[in-house]
């Protein structure tokens, strides 16, 4: 468990970023000197905006600045799935540059969801202002990819794509991503499971005051959460160096995160209609995550018992069932659609069409230049 990787001088950064600042307002003037007319870039204001945050926050003691593992992961994760999804964005006929405007407000609108979602299920105390503590750990799956679906949705809808043939671009980096942050999760150690004694368990560390003060609020807990709820439940003393042995969740979730990530790739390669990659996520998320939830064991995952029994499921799980309906219904409906029209179901072969606004939804001219291109690609393929 290392929830924080380095401490970084706050006055080192500060001084950093008023030197990109000015440089970048420098490289903004000379390239005017040059030009017709005077551009500045935003660049700059980024920087002096970052250095302004810093000598809000820090003047006072300047104390060093923590990087924390899980915003490292979770950074991480958006790089290499930008990566990802731009490569398979060119190879399905979109526009770089609409995949990437769609791709950052997607993962914007990701965080945003998954951190609301924890806020409302969390059932511990907590304050408004907690909603943007982000860094303390606080982000539920199915929240960030409900809230990024449909920014998708309204990103595609904006630029005349088709939902289906971005879902196919952006599955894979999403549960690529997944696999990514929790790592984080597990260097932060949250997420934990439950106690087990199986050989490949992992117990989590007690009280390391000078590791974990500047993470939980004063008062908070002074070990890892996995030790504070064994403590909290009566498990082990307070004076225990570490938690129990428990399921490293963190990690099934990584591997289930990798193993879907091959398995779409594959589908990608064999597909036979649109969706059926997003499907392969939807479906194959819906039926690991539940699974995984079985053998966690922490508190801020909001868990509901079932009318009329003693069965309680967690806020993912009931997501998962959920989405596992929803995807086989819609697999069903895109099934009898490839059959009936197999050439329109690919829609990755289909050129968007040339005159699609650059906002807006796709003009009539424009969907019956699709409908024509697919109709005419059927009466070629009936030639043959």
């Amino acid at each position: 468990m290392r929830p924080i990787l380095v401490n970084i001088p706050s006055k080192l950064l500060f001084a950093v970023a008023i030197v990109l600042a000015v440089a970048g307002l420098a490289r903004d003037l000379w390239r005017g000197r040059q030009a017709t007319k005077l551009e500045i870039t935003s660049t700059p204001v980024y920087f002096a905006v970052a250095a302004g945050v810093l000598f809000f926050l820090k003047s006072g003691t300047w104390t060093p600045l923590p990087i924390y593992a899980y915003g490292v992961m979770l950074g991480t994760s958006l790089i290499i799935g930008w990566f990802v999804a731009m490569r398979l964005a060119r190879e399905d006929g979109i526009p770089e540059q609409d995949a990437a405007t769609i791709y950052m407000w997607t993962a914007v609108w990701s965080i945003i969801g998954s951190r609301l979602l924890w806020f409302i299920t969390d059932p511990s105390p907590k304050s408004f202002l907690d909603l943007f503590m982000v860094w303390q750990g606080g982000l539920v799956a199915y929240g960030g990819m409900i809230a990024g679906f449909f920014a998708s949705w309204y990103g595609c809808r904006k630029r005349g794509i088709e939902l289906l043939r971005w879902a196919d671009v952006s599955a894979p980096s999403v549960v690529l991503g997944t696999g990514i942050t929790r790592v984080g999760c597990l260097l932060f150690g949250c997420d934990y499971g439950a106690p087990t004694d199986r050989p490949w368990g992992i117990r989590f560390p007690g009280p390391n005051p000078a590791a974990l003060h500047q993470i939980f609020p004063a008062g908070g807990p002074h070990g890892s959460p996995a030790w504070q709820h064994h403590v909290d439940a009566h498990l082990i003393s307070g004076t225990a160096e570490a938690s129990l042995r428990v399921h490293p969740t963190q990690v099934y979730e990584s591997l289930a995160g990798i193993f879907l990530f091959l398995l779409l790739m594959f589908i990608r390669r064999h597909r036979k209609f649109s969706g059926q990659v997003f499907l392969g996520w939807v479906l194959g998320y819906g039926i690991l995550r539940p699974l995984i939830e079985i053998v966690r064991d922490d508190d801020d995952r909001g868990l509901y018992t079932l009318p009329g029994t003693h069965l309680q499921l967690s806020t993912s799980q009931i997501i998962g069932i959920v989405s596992c309906i929803l995807g086989l219904t819609l697999l069903v409906g895109l099934i009898r659609k490839y059959r009936r029209d197999p050439v329109g179901s690919r829609l990755w072969e289909i050129p968007l069409p040339e005159l699609a606004p650059a906002s807006g939804p796709p003009t009539t001219g424009g969907s019956a230049a699709s409908a024509g291109s697919i109709k005419g690609g059927t009466k070629r393929r009936k030639r043959r």
